[in-house]
């Protein structure tokens, strides 16, 4: 029997420009990344398995929303689409 390799988060490359990985109950995560923006709404988060994101002003906020919805979230990692 051939054993296909389970794929987790530390293994998929990180998005540029983010700072903090979660991952949700169901395998997916919630990536925050810094924009680098400077002043309001600089920090966003986004969920792979669920339509969610958000933005926020202060990193904490931030980091505090994407475990909160980590620890929730249901949804599966989306498959990414290859062309």
């Amino acid at each position: 029997m051939i054993q296909q390799p389970v794929s987790t988060p530390w293994q998929v490359p990180w998005p540029e420009g983010t700072i903090a990985r979660y991952w949700t109950v169901a395998g997916a995560t919630v990536d925050l990344t810094d924009n680098g923006r400077a002043g309001s709404r600089r920090y966003d988060t986004k969920c792979t398995g669920c339509p969610h994101e958000d933005s926020f002003k202060f990193e904490d906020s931030a980091h505090r929303q994407a475990q909160a919805h980590a620890e929730r979230c249901r949804a599966l990692p989306r498959p990414e689409v290859t062309p």
